[in-house]
């Protein structure tokens, strides 16, 4: 008699659970359908509209600068013949500016390219880029020195690189001083050394 109850109880719950898939995949197939069925309108209106080979007219609005724009400044050093090129984001208050608002705000700069994710502005400057270095064995560390026009000298900041453990010509080549131009380079030649 127990093994009737039970059997009874399991027919049962899978009787629910059949009707419970049942309605979801009903549900599903439905929902399938509707949307076929927008697909075929969208498609049908689409090609109503676009039956003629008539010019259609857009409204033209002048391109503005989007909040996840890139501004990219380039400046041109003559006495080194180098050019600096720094990547920012844009800032809050250059949002939706036209390029003729860019061109106040970046007096003396040539906008050479403007669309509303980038912006490239570029300006020739008299002098020395300011992106001259030398890494010099100082103290037991590296030592990154900043270079003037003049070929001075003065120390930037030393780093955690430790001369000790790097090979015997490595040290020799920082003792006399590894020239470098440019924070990129800067950068890769430390990151070889860390």
């Amino acid at each position: 008699m127990k093994k009737e109850w039970i059997l009874g109880i399991i027919a049962f719950i899978l009787l629910i659970i059949s009707i419970v898939l049942g309605i979801y995949v009903y549900n599903l197939n439905k929902t399938k359908d509707s949307n076929m069925l927008h697909s075929v309108q969208l498609a049908q209106i689409y090609n109503q509209n676009n039956s003629s080979n008539e010019a259609v007219s857009t409204s033209s609005t002048e391109e503005r600068i989007s909040p996840n724009c890139t501004i990219v400044e380039k400046q041109y050093y003559k006495d080194c013949d180098h050019i600096i090129r720094n990547e920012i984001p844009v800032e809050n208050n250059l949002i939706n500016y036209t390029k003729e608002d860019l061109e106040k705000k970046y007096k003396g700069w040539n906008v050479e390219e403007f669309t509303s994710n980038k912006v490239t502005v570029y300006k020739e400057n008299e002098g020395f880029c300011p992106e001259h270095y030398v890494i010099r064995a100082h103290n037991g560390v590296l030592s990154i020195y900043k270079v003037d026009k003049d070929g001075i000298e003065t120390l930037e900041r030393e780093t955690e690189i430790q001369t000790m453990y790097l090979p015997q010509e490595d040290i020799e080549k920082f003792e006399q001083g590894m020239q470098v131009v440019g924070s990129s380079q800067l950068l890769d030649v430390l990151e070889d050394f860390e």
